[in-house]
């Protein structure tokens, strides 16, 4: 029988046909929901199922390496035999090979990635850089999606019940355990976008005088900005231009000492006429 070199991981496996009978999974049919198995099923009598990767075991029956959903789906519309990738693994190897399947093919959660992605680690024995390059993804990937378990139980728990994004939930790794279900709490009833965590995770983390300077320098360089504009409208309109107010609300004026200074800066700013109703939109000085 023909033997094809699977490049991913340099095995060699043979492909037959099997009697689903034969296969072993480690979920049932109840670990899946219904719907979806029986949308699936539908799908794979009128267009074939995909194969399936099995590990021959010792006493001539098969264990299924991925897919056990679909599998599922096409043992409960009926179809007795599959087309099978057979593998002739150790045991270890078999789970390698079955937990790089599931993250390559499988449709997963972060979390379940996450999970999947430590037993990778922690039972197999790969480096962060090995899992990366057997699944496709970045080792920054990798360690980020790690990291996530690093966080509290109760925010592991709300990213699993999709009520806090991953993103939200990397911000929240550099707090302490014990506060990190606050901040996300917090998160959630403010309606925070990850920057606005990131924002609050910084603020709660960098000693009050650090974000004081920080804060002051900030405000520094903007009211730079704003003596700059009003300087430049002095020699652009020749007058004195003079401020009351700051950087987020305040009013500019502009001195005139003759009919010919009016007309000089309304050249210079292009002012044109306004029709009537159109000035009534703006509020007059004591509506304000």
């Amino acid at each position: 029988m023909k033997k094809v070199r699977k490049k991913a991981m340099d095995v060699n496996y043979e492909k037959k046909t099997l009697p689903i009978s034969l296969v072993d999974t480690e979920t049932t049919a109840d670990d899946w929901e219904k719907k979806d198995l029986k949308t699936r099923g539908a799908y794979f009598l009128l267009n074939g199922a995909p194969e399936f990767s099995v590990n021959q075991t010792g006493d001539a029956r098969f264990k299924l390496l991925s897919a056990e959903r679909d599998f599922h789906a096409a043992k409960g519309a009926g179809m007795s035999e599959i087309t099978a990738r057979i593998y002739h693994f150790s045991d270890k190897h078999a789970e390698t090979f079955s937990l790089i399947e599931r993250l390559k093919e499988e449709k997963l959660t972060i979390m379940e990635e996450a999970y999947l992605m430590k037993k990778l680690v922690k039972n197999c024995g790969l480096t962060q850089d090995d899992v990366a390059a057997l699944v496709g993804k970045s080792r920054p990937a990798i360690a980020n999606t790690l990291r996530l378990l690093t966080l509290a139980p109760e925010v592991v728990g709300l990213i699993e019940s999709g009520k806090l994004s991953a993103g939200h939930a990397r911000t929240l790794i550099k707090v302490p355990q014990e506060k990190q279900l606050a901040f996300a709490e917090s998160a959630l009833r403010r309606g925070y976008s990850v920057r606005d965590m990131e924002r609050a995770v910084k603020a709660y983390l960098t000693p009050p005088e650090v974000l004081k300077r920080e804060k002051e320098a900030k405000e520094a360089a903007k009211s730079e900005q704003l003596k700059s504009l009003i300087e430049r409208m002095r020699v652009v309109l020749g007058t004195q231009v003079s401020l009351i107010g700051n950087d987020k609300k305040g009013r500019i004026y502009i001195d005139y000492h003759s009919p010919e200074a009016l007309l000089r800066i309304e050249e210079v700013l292009g002012i044109e006429e306004v029709p009537d109703e159109q000035l009534s939109i703006f509020p007059k000085d004591d509506e304000e």
